[in-house]
C-alpha cells in the first residue's frame, strides 16, 4: 500500500508528482522555516523591512555606526585648528621637528641619519618640543 502512495508538493499554483524523499526534504525544509519564524516572533524580533514606506527602506533608518557625528568632527575641526595655531607659536627648528615625525611619518632614526645628529638627540628634542606644545596648547 505504501508503494501505490503520491506525493504532491505545490510550486507556483501547480501540483507537482515527486518520490517519498523530496517530499519529505520540501516540507522539512518549508517547517524548519516556518518555526524560525514562530520563534522570531515570540523572542519580538522586528525587521526593518516593516518600516519600508513608499519614500524609504526600513534598512536606510539603521543608523551607521562607523559614521562620525557632526559634533566630533566639529570638536575634531576646532583642535586641529587649535593645533596649528600652537605650532605656529613654537621655534622653527620644533617645529620642521614635529612636523618630520607626525605629519609626514618620518621615525626619530631617520631623521637622526637625514640631520647627522644622534637618535637620543633627536628623541630629546622631539620630547622638549611637545612639552613647550602642551604649554601652548
Amino acid at each position: 500500500m505504501a508503494e501505490n502512495k503520491r506525493y504532491i508538493i505545490m510550486i507556483s499554483g501547480r501540483q507537482i508528482e515527486v518520490n517519498q524523499e523530496i517530499y519529505q526534504a520540501y516540507y522539512g525544509i518549508e517547517r524548519h522555516a516556518r518555526t524560525l519564524d514562530e520563534k522570531d516572533q515570540c523572542h519580538g524580533l522586528a525587521l526593518y523591512s516593516n518600516l519600508d514606506t513608499p519614500e524609504l527602506s526600513g534598512e536606510a533608518m539603521i543608523p551607521d555606526r562607523d559614521a562620525v557625528s557632526t559634533e566630533d568632527a566639529a570638536i575634531a575641526r576646532i583642535l586641529c585648528e587649535t593645533l596649528h595655531r600652537c605650532l605656529a607659536l613654537l621655534p622653527e627648528s620644533d617645529r620642521k621637528l614635529l612636523q618630520a615625525i607626525y605629519f609626514e611619518g618620518l621615525s626619530e632614526r631617520e631623521l637622526a641619519e637625514q640631520s647627522s645628529v644622534p637618535q637620543s638627540t633627536v628623541h630629546d628634542r622631539r620630547r622638549r618640543a611637545i612639552q613647550r606644545l602642551k604649554k601652548f596648547f
